[in-house]
């Protein structure tokens, strides 16, 4: 395929995401499974200094969708002016791997003097539940009811195991999140970036997949990590443990002064690489995220990895104080 030529601009300190639909020469997409991509913005082509490393996310290998993202930390970093970027893809291993530059152009990165607006009051200081088949029941909500809850809660609960499905997208999987946030010219994934953006908290619960990234026990990694990606983060699901015992607040100062709980008791869950961790575990293999979040614009993306925590169980009706206002604390002083 030809290069792709693209300018972008950047707002300096504001979380920046575009996604870019790849073709080959007579039209049809671009395949991407297999591929491996890197980007790098810099003041010139020879510059060997870097100004900031795109995180690159495959939204839809099979259709040539990817994604270009820095969070609002890494876009802090540049200076305001002129650079360029390219995006280097690798297929294969070794001696015998091809790599091309598939994308290309130039970044103006401009100051955001956009005023720092997050909301803060909602009609309901809870956490909104959306069932993971999408119909409210007792103490669900709606996408439609999102910014009326000051954090939402996204994924398994209950230990239903319906969100991810080993069965491939498009597929029978009506009411599984990831082919929600797919669907309907993406309106429900909309509502949920532009509410985490001003400022909400989505927190997305995961759950183990009994080692098998294949999705043999509860969850599948690769599903995990593709609704990881469409949601905009650098937190990835790494592998998974099935164990019971405590974990612990991390030593990150906001997380210390935030008032979540101290400690968290899980059952089989998800271990995550990425974000700022929150609960770790000092497991025999050295310590490990079992909670993460990160900043996305004005608000966060909280990441857990099972159903059956004290945190998450199956009573948990959101109505927390401890973990709501916790959650909270992180949105303001992160």
């Amino acid at each position: 395929m030809a290069v792709y030529v693209n300018n972008i601009t950047i707002d300096t300190g504001a979380y920046f995401s575009k996604d870019f639909y790849l073709d080959n020469i007579d039209g049809s997409s671009l395949n991407l499974v297999g591929y491996a991509a890197s980007s790098y913005v810099r003041k010139h082509p020879a510059s060997l200094n870097t100004a900031a490393k795109f995180d690159v996310g495959f939204v839809d290998r099979d259709n040539g969708q990817i994604r270009l993202s820095l969070s609002s930390n890494d876009t802090a970093l540049i200076k305001p002016g002129r650079y360029v970027y390219d995006v280097l893809t690798t297929v294969g291993v070794g001696s015998t791997a091809v790599k091309t530059i598939i994308i290309e152009g130039s970044v103006l990165a401009r100051e955001d003097i956009t005023p720092a607006c997050i909301v803060t009051n909602y009609d309901n200081s809870a956490v909104g539940i959306i069932p993971e088949n999408n119909t409210p029941s007792s103490g669900g909500i709606t996408y439609s009811e999102v910014t009326s809850y000051g954090a939402v809660h996204i994924g398994v609960k209950n230990n239903q195991c319906s969100s991810f499905s080993a069965n491939p997208v498009g597929a029978a999987t009506t009411g599984h999140l990831l082919d929600d946030l797919k669907a309907n010219s993406n309106e429900k994934l909309n509502i949920l970036t532009t509410y985490i953006s001003r400022g909400g908290v989505v927190w997305f619960n995961a759950e183990w997949w009994n080692g098998s990234p294949s999705g043999e026990g509860c969850s599948n990694k690769d599903n995990i990590n593709e609704i990881l990606t469409i949601l905009g983060t650098s937190i990835r699901a790494d592998s998974d443990l099935g164990y019971t015992q405590n974990s612990e607040l991390s030593s990150n100062t906001a997380v210390q002064n935030s008032g979540l709980p101290a400690t968290q008791t899980q059952d089989a869950t998800v271990i995550f690489t990425g974000g700022t961790p929150v609960y770790v575990s000092n497991a025999s293999s050295g310590s490990l995220t079992i909670t993460a979040y990160e900043k996305i614009g004005q608000g966060i993306l909280y990441v857990s990895g099972d159903s059956n925590s004290n945190h998450n169980a199956n009573n948990f009706n959101g109505t927390d104080s401890a973990i709501y206002n916790g959650l909270r604390y992180l949105v303001i002083n992160s």
